[in-house]
């Protein structure tokens, strides 16, 4: 049942993966447990199109499933808490993509964080702005365009004129980010995939708690 639920993911066969997570659930799998799967078939996904087995457009469709599931599972059990901790997160400016942000937000989310989106092309300013009011924990900045890079960097050393960076780690993600960019913007973390984004914070957290 396992495996069938990561080759569903893998096949984009988006009934299947509702029925079998169903299935997997009245056997007494936890919402981890089901995570874990579809993780291991995202990860297919990327690896197909690593191969240029898969398209762009299959990208989307999978996250698009994924995140149907993940609202599906928040919206039956009810919205988290935030007990784990508060992240602001949102997409840098000039940048529109959102699935993979989306997709990251529903999995903070069931993974009982409070989640504070901030959308697509965000003006750094309301980074600043946001953070000031709502004090989080962790600061999120996403990208899927190579340029954003730059504005990441940007936003980061206007936190810290602004003293943001004694109260909140930073950290960045998403298809945008190149092995240069890791190494010279000074977050405190990133991801390049969703998945590990949830993980990535749990640790900041604990390791701040």
């Amino acid at each position: 049942m396992e495996e069938q639920l990561i080759q569903a993911m893998e096949n984009l066969d988006e009934d299947l993966v509702v029925k079998t997570i169903q299935s997997l659930r009245e056997k007494g799998f936890d919402y981890l447990s089901i995570q874990d799967l579809l993780n291991q078939g995202m990860q297919r996904v990327g690896d197909h199109f690593a191969r240029g087995e898969y398209f762009l457009a299959d990208l989307m469709v999978s996250g698009l499933i994924y995140r149907k599931v993940m609202e599906k599972w928040i919206e039956e059990h009810g919205k988290s808490p935030g007990k784990a901790g508060k992240i602001l997160i949102g997409v840098m400016k000039d940048d529109i993509h959102d699935i993979g942000k989306d997709i990251v937000c529903s999995i903070l989310r069931a993974n009982d964080f409070e989640v504070i989106d901030l959308g697509v092309d965000v003006e750094t300013e309301r980074f600043v702005e946001a953070a000031k009011e709502h004090h989080p924990d962790i600061i999120a900045l996403c990208g899927a365009m190579w340029f954003v890079e730059e504005e990441m960097q940007q936003a980061i050393a206007l936190f810290e004129e602004n003293g943001l960076r004694k109260h909140a780690k930073i950290i960045i993600g998403g298809a945008c980010l190149t092995s240069a960019g890791i190494a010279s913007i000074p977050a405190d973390g990133y991801s390049l995939n969703a998945s590990g984004a949830a993980n990535l914070c749990r640790k900041i957290v604990e390791n701040n708690g």
